[in-house]
């Protein structure tokens, strides 16, 4: 009998101790700050700390949804302290986009870069980073993050053949690439715009479609395609391609200054006139006109263009006269030319 009391009382004693080695380490660490930027943190909630990392996230996913931001972070990096935690990839890549969108891109950054030391494959951080990175105009840095997040997208998609080297990438290749509706387009239109930057634009147009196929429905890819084919010359194309971006965003700026633009290369200036004021005053729109046909090499048919843009608004007189001596000293300096060339028979 008093053996078997014996036994109870040390099968207790063992159970309190696993119970209370298991709270130790479930206790959340010290709040670490260095990811932190808002209101002093004791102003934030009066309510009793999180038990559990779910709880803590939780709490995050509530304040995130009333765009109370620093209560959001608070939340989402108390989660991260305690031991047991298993979200510290996903948790710090919402913090990252939380501090993108305040425009603090320092923490941004190191919130992603953090996320990447859990999960060196998180297509969701690489991105981000590309986007952070040629946001800032580091076009290297971005470039190196868009293509490890299209290399990320491969490995989730169990494609043995990932990318070896930006410069090695060609149509076919591209073509080849699986993808599905959670593939990063954001990364396959940044890798465009840089090839667009770099004068690469029949691999720009590739890395555009690829982002099509992913999203039909994203305008600014719509937008990129077709100004990647007005760099190439493909006027017509590109006009037919932006005005599928119009008619869904009817209002896109960009949008109506790229097809202002294909319609002067195409010679149709009143066109090109009649988009611009569609989101602009006369008086700039008709600058705007001369000043791009100065662009294009072409100051004579400039010059009637900018002489209206100063009749109609003097308060505009500056920037379209100074576009206007532009245009009418080129006008001079092709006429010295043409004099020379009589002379010299050339």
């Amino acid at each position: 009998m008093k053996t078997n009391i014996k036994e109870k009382a040390l099968a207790t004693l063992v159970c309190i101790a696993l119970v209370g080695c298991a709270s130790s380490e479930n206790e959340p660490k010290e709040f670490d700050g260095s990811l932190y930027s808002g209101k002093p943190v004791e102003s934030l909630t009066n309510e009793a700390p999180p038990k559990t990392e779910i709880e803590a996230i939780t709490r995050g996913d509530a304040a995130l949804s009333t765009k109370n931001y620093d209560l959001a972070l608070y939340e989402y990096l108390r989660s991260l302290s305690f031991t047991d935690a298993t979200h510290q990839n996903k948790t710090l890549y919402t913090v990252g986009r939380i501090h993108s969108a305040k425009g603090n891109y320092p923490l941004a950054e190191k919130a992603y870069i953090q996320a990447l030391d859990y999960d060196e494959f998180d297509v969701k951080s690489l991105e981000e980073l590309g986007l952070l990175y040629t946001k800032q105009g580091l076009t290297e840095e971005g470039r190196s993050y868009f293509f490890r997040a299209v290399n990320a997208d491969q490995v989730r998609l169990n494609n043995p053949d990932v990318l070896t080297s930006y410069s090695e990438v060609t149509d076919e290749i591209l073509q080849s690439l699986p993808y599905d509706s959670k593939s990063p387009f954001r990364s396959y239109m940044g890798l465009g715009i840089l090839a667009d930057v770099d004068s690469k634009h029949d691999i720009a147009k590739r890395y555009y479609e690829r982002a099509l196929e992913i999203n039909p429905r994203s305008t600014q890819a719509m937008i990129n395609l077709g100004y990647s084919h007005y760099m190439s010359g493909s006027y017509y194309l590109a006009q037919r391609i932006t005005n599928r971006a119009l008619k869904t965003e009817p209002n896109n700026e960009k949008a109506l200054n790229n097809l202002a633009l294909i319609y002067i290369s195409l010679g149709d200036n009143r066109q090109a006139l009649n988009i611009f004021k569609r989101h602009m005053s006369t008086p700039e729109a008709l600058n705007n006109v001369g000043y791009f046909l100065m662009l294009k090499g072409k100051p004579d048919e400039a010059i009637p263009y900018l002489q209206q843009a100063i009749d109609k608004n003097p308060s505009y007189y500056k920037i379209a006269n100074e576009n206007l001596e532009r245009a009418l000293s080129e006008v001079r300096l092709n006429e010295v030319e043409e004099v020379d060339k009589e002379q010299t028979g050339a």
